[in-house]
């Protein structure tokens, strides 16, 4: 009743429309604080259900498409300078003060997934890695299991270390726990749940070094 009656009065209605943008954009804004600085493209889509979480957006930074989910409170993602992210690309983070950080002029082709989840997890990746397409980067399992005998949870979520200048090739996973060391290759189809040392190559699920001494480029081959 009242809405109609509001809708027949045009200033009524607009007053009443410009109320609850302001209220809906202070409500976003509690739920995710966005810091952007100069240049480069930025396309969103946001689900946020929480409170006091950050996002920051580097200079020149690509994002095209991407897609945020955050459920939980006090939770950070940070995109450094000059990072290139392709379309279909997802960045979730399910718990609270959990942290996702991709360093400054690392790049990803398209459909790379990040899961942080459980309180304090954390992704970190180093500048200037190079991921390829449809990889899978997770804190957690995302269900518990439990010892039979003593009913504890065996399965604990473990963060996610990604050195400087790393390259991840397609329809790889890197799994909780999993720390890489600069300039390490990871092959296609590569599982990764432990560490890997820097300057290795490694393929294979689970992942294993097949070769030591390697480094790499950004330049292509033809």
């Amino acid at each position: 009743m009242i809405k109609s009656v509001v809708k027949k009065i045009p200033f009524a209605f607009t007053l009443s429309q410009k109320i609850h943008d302001l209220l809906r954009k202070d409500l976003l804004h509690k739920q995710l604080k966005i810091k952007r600085f100069g240049g480069g493209y930025c396309k969103l889509s946001k689900y946020v259900k929480g409170r006091e979480n950050r996002m920051e957006i580097g200079h020149n930074c690509y994002l095209n498409g991407v897609k945020i989910r955050i459920v939980g409170n006090y939770n950070t993602i940070i995109f450094k300078n000059n990072c290139a992210v392709g379309q279909n690309c997802s960045f979730w983070m399910e718990g609270n003060h959990i942290t996702i950080e991709i360093g400054a002029s690392t790049t990803f082709t398209h459909t790379v997934h990040f899961c942080a989840q459980e309180d304090n997890s954390s992704i970190r990746i180093g500048e200037d890695c190079m991921f390829s397409n449809n990889i899978v980067v997770r804190t957690s399992d995302s269900h518990p299991i439990y010892d039979l005998n003593t009913r504890q949870r065996i399965n604990p979520a473990k963060n996610v270390s990604i050195g400087r200048h790393v390259w991840i090739a397609p329809n790889t996973k890197i799994m909780k726990g999993a720390k890489i060391g600069n300039n390490a290759i990871i092959g296609s189809n590569t599982i990764i749940t432990n560490e890997i040392p820097c300057n290795c190559l490694a393929v294979g699920a689970p992942g294993k070094i097949v070769k030591t001494d390697v480094d790499w480029t950004r330049e292509k081959l033809f």
